[in-house]
């Protein structure tokens, strides 16, 4: 969910990525249905393993896995790194996937305000 989240939101100018540590090789359809109750595509999304995306030269990596998963990844991955220990719907009902896609929601504006705002400043 917020792959496609940052995505929608970051438009052309974010990149955004997504995987996980142990992928369930699917995207649950109670994400894909809390998404477009909030107006997002979840079109190109696809489940992925760390080794399916590129790690290299990114501006920041955000666990919702909590801090700890951040150890678990290269130490040049990501100039920014945040940790957002964030509620695993897998399994729940619809209410909680649009509870956590909400706080997702929330969360990546808040980021990409920062970022984008930064972004701005050193140009």
């Amino acid at each position: 969910m917020a792959e496609a989240i940052a995505r929608h939101l970051g438009g052309h100018r974010v990149d955004a990525r997504s995987a996980g540590l142990a992928p369930a090789g699917f995207v649950a359809g109670g994400s894909l249905a809390a998404l477009e109750v909030l107006g997002y595509s979840g079109e190109d999304l696809w489940s992925k393993s760390l080794d399916d995306v590129s790690l290299q030269d990114l501006d920041v990596v955000v666990s919702l896995l909590g801090s700890e998963a951040l150890d678990l990844l290269p130490r040049g991955a990501g100039a920014r790194r945040e940790a957002w220990p964030v509620f695993d719907p897998f399994g729940e009902g619809e209410e909680v996937y649009l509870e956590v896609a909400r706080e997702l929601e929330v969360r990546i504006r808040a980021l990409l305000s920062e970022e984008l705002d930064r972004e701005l400043f050193l140009s």
